[in-house]
């Protein structure tokens, strides 16, 4: 016989056109349930698609490709969901099962309908239905050993994954619908007896058919009949409930990833006209969120990732990334859903409508907005790209406005304000810590080729000043054209603008940008990760474009061009780690510049350094707890993230942790200090100047 089959086979007409009319209330569940949610979304800021259609075709498919292919990507591909054992196996498993299956069904309703208009126009035999059979076959059976690790991973009940009654319900509805479809399949191959190729071609359902061999024809159809029934019943059931569980980030995780604009470490501007428009500054109610953020709170899984990469979370601060995300969440349902509105027309009097919850302050505490290290470490690990980091410092910015940040971080942005840096000393002593160097300034080399950016903490910091001698040193002995700006230097403004002072940060950009184009900038070095991120993601949005690198790229590249030579070797036994700092490594992704520097040798010689690496570094660094403003508050020691980075770096049995980030040094340095009296906190440079014996 030629391999194929009917796709009602078994089913008289009646029922099958009651099949179709529970389809169609069926997907009218379906599209209220998105209808609801999309209501919601769409109080938020909007987020430009009309300028996007506005531009024209070329801009919006320039547009519109990176959101398309990280949908293709991270969506279809997994690509985030990969690396994590067990849960990404399960996912994967699971994700390939449905889609599989999920195309077949398709497939087979678009030959039904090609067979309405004509039967030539029918597909569904022959080789490709030999190859049907067997892919969605094999696949049911991937779809149901996903289920079944999903189950036993559940059923450990891990603390970092969100848990609801409805998650057991969804779990034992896919196992019934994989179940059942393998039920009808054998009980169709029971009834229909096929022969040769058209049988072998699903293994499964042929074992399964023996299951049944002592039934009758009559006995397998009405069996197979009520089974068929069964399947479609649970089937319906499972689209109908999409918009109204867990479910929902079928279709939002995607549209996710496709609204995103990822960007680690970059925020977007407040100008002063939005601020006179709106009568505010930042969100201080749900829906001042843009429309792209209400839809990722609708994206989460809850899978918890963001919470086991957070260091606020890890040390027991009030701050869970997935929590403040699920809050957010809940609010907006509440506050923008129609049963709020229902209620407030219900009330002629404004003031008999139920009281809502405030966004600040019973949504979201104070303690909770500050406690984030802004280390961006969430947003990097969330599969379908939710950024709570940048939820946060929107909330920061308005809490900030209205006076609610006080203690030595709120005296930190003052003294940025009065003195140009956090520390309020005097910007006449900012470079007193070059006194003796020799150091040329813009004014004393005004040809210089590259700017060398000091910052407040090497300017200030007397730990951090060691790491500006000894960069200035290495400088020197290439014979590297640079200078600094001297007195002229001023904070970039990253804290404040982290911590929410947005206008504390523009102020302190724009004096900078004044300054650098005076004297015609082009190139700058930084030792400080923070200055390099401000560099390059904040200043570019009001029009300061240099080419910045850090100084471990700098000296990477003297290093690999005989400038800098390579040192013969180390001490005995100078085995050291190296820290990534996360605005180094996470977000502008330079991880393999220091490590170049670090095991720099002359050629043929054996290896200077042995590096022992912690197990989370590079882009999955953990953070030294300095980031986000949180440098400048004051933190109780049984909380303070140095200490489990610190841990992590002496567990590697090295006595040297090398940082390339001045908040790293002296967080490590404190971390390190306090478990260990022999092993020692140094910068990359003062490595480098250390064994060049400078």
């Amino acid at each position: 016989m030629t391999p194929t089959r009917e796709t009602f086979g078994n089913i008289p007409p009646a029922q099958v056109a009651i099949f179709y009319v529970l389809t169609v209330a069926t997907m009218a569940v379906f599209v209220h349930g998105l209808w609801r949610r999309w209501r919601l979304w769409r109080q938020g800021t909007p987020v430009g698609l009309r300028q996007l259609v506005a531009g024209g075709l070329r801009a919006t498919w320039s547009q519109l490709k990176p959101g398309l292919r990280r949908v293709l990507t991270e969506g279809l591909g997994q690509k985030r969901v990969r690396g994590r054992g067990l849960a990404s196996w399960a996912h994967i498993a699971l994700f390939a099962g449905f889609m599989i299956l999920f195309l077949g069904t398709t497939l087979l309703e678009l030959d039904h309908i090609a067979g309405w208009i004509s039967p030539k126009l029918k597909f569904h035999h022959g080789l490709y239905y030999v190859l049907y059979e067997l892919t969605l076959d094999l696949f049911g059976l991937v779809f149901l050993i996903g289920c079944a690790l999903f189950l036993w991973r559940r059923a450990r009940r891990p603390a970092s994954v969100g848990h609801r009654a409805t998650d057991w319900w969804v779990l034992g509805a896919f196992i019934a619908i994989g179940v059942t479809g393998y039920l009808t399949e054998g009980l169709r191959i029971c009834w229909q007896q096929p022969t040769g190729i058209a049988a072998q071609c699903s293994p499964v359902g042929l074992w399964i058919a023996g299951w049944f061999a002592g039934l009758t024809e009559a006995g397998a159809r009405h069996a197979h009949r009520v089974v068929w029934w069964v399947h479609a019943l649970l089937v319906f059931g499972f689209i109908a409930a999409i918009p109204y569980t867990r479910l929902l980030h079928l279709l939002v995780g995607p549209l996710n990833l496709f609204l995103t604009r990822p960007a680690l470490g970059q925020m977007t501007p407040v100008t002063l006209e939005e601020v006179e428009k709106t009568g505010r500054v930042g969100v201080s109610a749900v829906e001042h969120f843009n429309q792209a953020q209400l839809v990722s709170l609708d994206a989460c899984m809850e899978c918890g990732r963001c919470e086991e990469a957070c260091p606020a979370f890890a040390t027991h601060k009030p701050l869970s990334p997935k929590k403040v995300v699920q809050d957010l969440r809940a609010l907006m349902t509440l506050t923008l859903g129609p049963a709020r509105a229902r209620a407030a027309d219900a009330t002629s009097n404004a003031a008999a409508t139920p009281p809502l919850r405030a966004l600040h302050g019973d949504t979201i505490a104070l303690e909770t907005l500050w406690a984030c290290t802004t280390c961006n470490a969430c947003a990097h690990v969330c599969p379908v790209r939710v950024d709570p980091m940048t939820l946060l410092t929107d909330l920061r910015r308005n809490r900030l406005a209205e006076g609610a940040l006080s203690g030595t971080a709120a005296t930190a942005l003052r003294r940025m304000q009065s003195s140009g840096n956090p520390w309020g000393l005097p910007t006449g002593d900012r470079a007193n810590w070059a006194a003796d160097l020799n150091v040329p300034t813009v004014k004393t080399n005004p040809n210089f080729e590259v700017l060398y950016w000091v910052g407040c903490a090497g300017a200030y910091d007397r730990r951090a000043q060691r790491v500006a001698r000894a960069f200035v040193k290495l400088l020197q002995r290439a014979g590297v054209n640079f200078a600094i700006l001297g007195n002229e230097e001023r904070c970039t403004g990253e804290s404040a603008r982290r911590l929410g002072d947005e206008f504390l940060f523009q102020e302190l950009a724009q004096q900078n940008l004044d300054t650098l184009a005076r004297y015609s900038v082009r190139k700058i070095v930084t030792t400080c990760p923070h200055c390099l991120n401000s560099f390059r993601q904040d200043y570019p949005q009001f029009g300061g474009r240099f080419e910045v690198i850090h100084h471990t790229e700098l000296l990477a590249q003297l290093l690999a061009a005989g400038r800098l030579p390579s040192p013969d070797s180390a001490a005995p036994g100078d085995a050291l780690t190296y820290h990534d700092p996360c605005y180094l490594a996470r977000v502008q992704g330079i991880h393999d510049a220091p490590r170049a520097v670090l095991t720099a040798s002359a050629p043929g010689a054996t290896p200077a350094v042995a590096l022992r690496e912690m197990t989370r570094r590079r882009e999955k660094t953990f953070c030294c707890g300095a980031g986000g403003g949180r440098m400048w508050m004051e933190e109780d020691p049984a909380q303070r993230v140095c200490s489990v980075r610190a841990a992590e770096a002496l567990a590697t049995g090295a006595q040297t942790v090398a940082v390339g980030c001045p908040f790293c040094l002296t967080m490590m340095s404190d971390g390190v200090a306090a478990r260990s009296d022999t092993a020692r906190v140094l910068d990359v440079a003062e490595i480098l100047a250390e064994r060049l014996k400078l």
